[in-house]
């Protein structure tokens, strides 16, 4: 009989969404793997969130068919429950590819094998790329919305040393903390006077009795943190803007951080120009692995150069130079009808796959805010019916409130995050079509979502820049190349 091992991952998240559970997805695969014969040697299951390839239970899989080669068959129920980004796609393909391993997609019907024609590993390559843009998506509107507490005038993460966050009436809000504020007020204080170094202050403090955050040493650079920070004096910067609206109360004058910034030894540091340089933190030193920023030279130059230490040789690279090479790699992505076609059928599977998902969070995120709402509703009856007391029933409305903001804040994540994945599809057949012109032709935001879609690894070494596309783009210019697309 055939040996398997099936793989199954749900998100923190998709924990609460109902036939996406591990039981779920593991009793799907063992009806399968009973059904057709097979022995299920191994079961892995990951319960994750991060983005980043190396899941614990997904690393495990792999050292396990590396150990046993019997082992020639993975059992999982879509794409999307074992690929979470490029990287792992990578490493399966490899898997397939080199050890013969065959992958079954029990809910897609289908077997992807070192076999399989082009067209279907690239169909595969589609909805893993999809997947990740999904992922994204959500998280992007996650900080959109913090973005938007921000314009309210709420710091939306966690409060600096001084201060609490806290809950009032349902909201998010920050408040003093009497007993680390007193601290901060006497540092600035005492700083301001020129007659103590950071390390001298820090002694004073430790002796004066002052405690940093859960009982946490803290050291001379926490010091000048605090120092730098202008949300002591009621204002707060977000994402690089600085709001004035701050709702927290200032603990120090903006005169009095002033004059600490006059005390304090700080060197001038080049300033962020995201709007002129495209190719920012985008491509690596090949020899310390630190990014690339970008520099004006003569008041009209840009040049681009490794952002590591002095030991590393910075060699200045144009503007004009780093253009060219991506214009001319991008140039050779274009695709015909037939290619064209099977991309479509990879983002109606792929769309198929999101729309059961999307929509089973929406709808079990909204039953969420109704069951709390039938809470809050019914405790008040029973408050005015002398069921619970007074006091009762503000803890628990405050609670159950905090749970619906919480929940009306992923209700609309969610939401904009379907609209989203519907723009990246359009997107993709775009790029497929004509990468190379909408790379000559976009702005720089427009140049960097290019670059950001289609490369997962620049790095410049020996006078060159090593450019490795995404699989499912590398495989589109491989059958370029060769006019060799579904025969092998």
């Amino acid at each position: 009989m055939i040996k398997v091992i099936v793989y199954a991952r749900v998100s923190s998240k998709e924990q609460e969404v109902e036939g996406y559970s591990i039981p779920a997805q593991l009793k799907c695969l063992q009806e399968y793997a009973t059904k057709n014969g097979f022995i299920i040697v191994k079961e892995f299951t990951d319960v994750e969130t991060a983005k980043k390839a190396g899941r614990t239970q997904f690393n495990k899989m792999l050292n396990f068919l590396a150990e046993d080669t019997s082992v020639k068959h993975i059992l999982v129920e879509k794409t999307d429950r074992l690929l979470r980004n490029i990287t792992d796609y990578a490493l399966i393909d490899r898997l397939i590819e080199y050890c013969d391993v065959r992958i079954h997609l029990i809910k897609e019907g289908g077997m992807l094998s070192k076999d399989s024609r082009s067209n279907e590993k690239f169909i595969f390559g589609i909805k893993a790329l999809m997947s990740k843009n999904y992922v994204d998506n959500l998280s992007e509107e996650v900080r959109k919305g913090m973005t938007e507490k921000a314009a309210q005038g709420i710091y939306p993460s966690l409060a600096p040393y001084g201060y609490i966050n806290a809950k009032e009436n349902g909201k998010s809000v920050i408040k003093v903390d009497p007993a680390a504020a007193i601290f901060v007020q006497q540092m600035f204080e005492l700083y301001s006077t020129g007659s103590y170094s950071l390390l001298t202050l820090r002694r004073t403090m430790i002796n004066d009795g002052m405690i940093y955050r859960n009982g946490k040493n803290f050291y001379t650079s926490t010091i000048e943190t605090i120092f730098k920070n202008e949300f002591y004096t009621g204002v707060f910067f977000w994402k690089g803007k600085k709001y004035e609206n701050a709702s927290h109360e200032a603990l120090i004058s903006k005169e009095m951080f002033q004059r600490v910034q006059d005390v304090l030894i700080n060197p001038n540091k080049s300033k962020s120009r995201k709007g002129l340089f495209p190719f920012t933190n985008l491509i690596r030193c090949g020899m310390c692995n630190s990014n690339f920023t970008a520099e004006i030279k003569k008041e009209k130059y840009i040049y681009y150069h490794c952002s590591g230490n002095d030991d590393c040789n910075k060699t200045y690279l144009k503007q004009e130079t780093i253009d060219d090479l991506f214009s001319s790699l991008f140039d050779q992505i274009h695709i015909s009808a037939e290619i064209q076609t099977i991309i479509l059928q990879g983002l109606r599977e792929s769309f198929k796959d999101k729309i059961e998902y999307h929509n089973a969070l929406i709808s079990e995120l909204e039953q969420q805010i109704k069951r709390l709402q039938n809470r809050i509703d019914q405790t008040y009856l029973d408050k005015l019916d002398g069921k619970i007391s007074e006091a009762f029933w503000q803890t628990k409305t405050k609670e159950w409130s905090t749970e619906q903001e919480n929940l009306n804040d992923k209700l609309f994540a969610a939401k904009k995050a379907d609209v989203h994945y519907l723009e990246n599809a359009d997107f993709i057949i775009e790029l497929a079509q004509n990468a190379g012109q909408l790379f000559k032709t976009g702005n720089t935001a427009k140049k960097r979502r290019v670059i950001d879609m289609l490369t997962s690894n620049c790095v410049y070494k020996d006078g060159n820049i090593d450019v490795e596309l995404k699989p499912v783009f590398g495989e589109v210019l491989k059958t370029v190349k060769t006019r060799n697309w579904c025969a092998r």
